[in-house]
């Protein structure tokens, strides 16, 4: 029993000091000797609890995107029949919150947004499987706004616009470009909350005007 006790204490250091040394320095320029020095292990120590480099990224990975997750979650603990505007709101927010947010995320923060801006291929399946329900979620979001007479192409036009709105703010952090009003090192939460609400009021507002003019095309045409 101690020695499970000793491998799962290992197995929770390594991953501790991974997610330190791949935040600060990313995945490519990390090494496996630099997170071994910070956890007093070995290089034997992370194959075998992880396989190699690529396996325990993978696990940092995971871990910091479902604490990420965990601390905002996209629907923001709205009841499912919650109105289709709120939920928008709450996925904004919890969009935001999660690139931005170094206070609660910390290292995982900074893990998520380093892969946005230099995306590896180690996490390139796992990416892909955990992003597919948010953007389906964003999708039937969208679909519920714009209402039964909007086209595939509106709909998706309109996700683009809504996330690539958060995901320009992640990308320009991770390059500290951020403007003036922002400071790359210390987004306080309510400018990021400030931040969330203007994205929202935009988005609402630009996805009416692209319901109001699908319907009327589609008057236009029942006409002929």
């Amino acid at each position: 029993m101690a020695i499970r006790k000793d491998g799962i204490e290992s197995s929770e250091k390594l991953l501790k000091a991974a997610m330190e040394v791949f935040a600060e320095k990313g995945y490519r320029k990390a090494t496996v000797a630099q997170i071994c020095h910070k956890a007093g292990s070995n290089v034997a120590a992370v194959n075998y609890h992880y396989g190699s480099k690529d396996g325990l990224y993978i696990a940092v990975w995971k871990n910091a995107f479902e604490e990420a997750m965990k601390v905002y979650p996209p629907d923001g603990s709205l009841p499912s029949d919650a109105p289709a505007e709120q939920k928008l709101r709450a996925l904004i927010f919890s969009n935001l919150h999660r690139i931005l947010d170094d206070g609660r995320l910390g290292c995982s923060g900074q893990i998520l947004l380093r892969e946005m801006a230099e995306p590896t291929e180690v996490v390139r399946q796992i990416f892909h499987d955990v992003i597919a329900p948010l953007r389906e979620r964003t999708h039937k979001i969208i679909r519920e706004l714009l209402g039964p007479k909007a086209s595939e192409q509106d709909i998706r036009f309109c996700v683009l616009s809504v996330v690539n709105q958060c995901l320009a703010m992640g990308f320009r952090k991770s390059r500290k470009k951020l403007s003036p009003f922002f400071r790359a090192d210390d987004i306080k939460k309510d400018v990021i909350d400030q931040l969330a609400e203007h994205v929202t009021a935009f988005s609402l507002a630009g996805i009416a005007a692209i319901k109001k003019e699908s319907e009327s095309k589609k008057l236009q045409l029942n006409r002929y």
